[in-house]
């Protein structure tokens, strides 16, 4: 897969994470010490293409290393890019309903019945047609809104592709579930690899106090 922009602009820019010493590794591995955990959903459209594809698994990895969590929903495309570069130990994939797209593992959360419907609520109101949706279909826009909200907490970033950065199918519910809960949306359909980059350091540093 050919590296896009933001691998070779992290790889080279001043935002590249510095290496990490032995002691935060621990602490990046266990998710506590000095080192705040941060959250971000990885989300995008199947369609996402190879060379986004490629940035979104090098970003994981960056990510992870820096102590990030990712949150995501084992679809193909995207999903799978970000979660190709996060340990199973720093990342949680949220299924529709158990064994989704073959996924299981310590790192699969599957929703209850109780889940889907609380996530559904939240879902209808900001589905431009939800009656219309099958029952599948409903579940899997309910675990969209688990994916973003929830974790121990919502996320703190939602990174995601989609065409031009337009809210549409469902990456649309996504961001439109970022947007309605005031979580900041980072789209690499419209957003330029190094904008993006710039916005998740600032997070870090926000959180660090550095």
């Amino acid at each position: 897969m050919q590296a896009g922009p933001f691998v070779r602009e992290v790889e080279r820019s001043r935002w590249r994470a510095k290496p990490l010493s032995e002691r935060e590794r621990r602490d990046c591995n266990r998710g506590d010490g000095d080192m705040a955990t941060l959250t971000y959903a990885g989300i995008g459209a199947r369609a996402t293409p190879k060379a986004v594809l490629a940035d979104m698994t090098k970003m994981a990895s960056w990510l992870a290393r820096t102590g990030w969590h990712l949150s995501s929903g084992g679809a193909d495309g995207a999903d799978t890019a970000f979660a190709v570069g996060t340990p199973a130990g720093q990342r949680t994939i949220w299924l529709p309903w158990r064994g989704y797209n073959g996924h299981r593992g310590p790192d699969c959360r599957a929703l209850s019945a109780a889940e889907l419907e609380a996530c559904m609520e939240i879902a209808a109101p900001l589905h431009p047609a939800w009656v219309r949706c099958s029952p599948g279909a409903r579940k899997l826009h309910a675990r969209n809104v688990a994916i973003l909200l929830m974790g121990e907490r919502p996320v703190d970033v939602c990174i995601a592709w989609s065409e031009r950065g337009a809210a549409v199918g469902g990456t649309g519910m996504g961001i439109r579930i970022a947007e309605a809960r005031g979580i900041p949306v980072l789209n690499l359909g419209s957003m330029a690899p190094r904008a993006v980059c710039e916005r998740l350091a600032a997070i870090r540093r926000a959180v660090s106090g550095s």
